[in-house]
């Protein structure tokens, strides 16, 4: 009826495995970023860093977890930039952002 194939579904503890792996890894590189002596420019080099990461996050853990690349980088980048825009937006509000 909903033509799900039930041979062809993503393993959860598979995918859950492949995903605290690639962000794990993929916190690296905006840690990296971050302990540089940027100036003016941390914030803006350092969210670029960050999409960076979470492309590479997207990407690992759809591979290992055998799901689309596509949608995963999507769905990865997306709510992390939401994220870093509240959170960013929240702490400027409050004077507390550290920037």
């Amino acid at each position: 009826e909903l033509n799900i194939d039930p041979d062809n579904l993503t393993n959860p503890w598979q995918a859950a495995y492949a995903s605290s792996s690639s962000f794990l890894v993929g916190a690296l590189i905006p840690l990296g970023v971050i302990m540089l002596p940027l100036g003016s420019l941390t914030v803006a080099i350092t969210f670029a860093a960050v999409v960076v990461a979470l492309i590479i996050t997207g990407f690992l853990s759809a591979r290992a977890g055998g799901a689309s690349i596509r949608t995963s980088i999507m769905r990865v980048v997306a709510g992390g930039v939401l994220a870093m825009a509240v959170t960013y937006t929240i702490g400027r509000f409050f004077n507390i952002s550290g920037v």
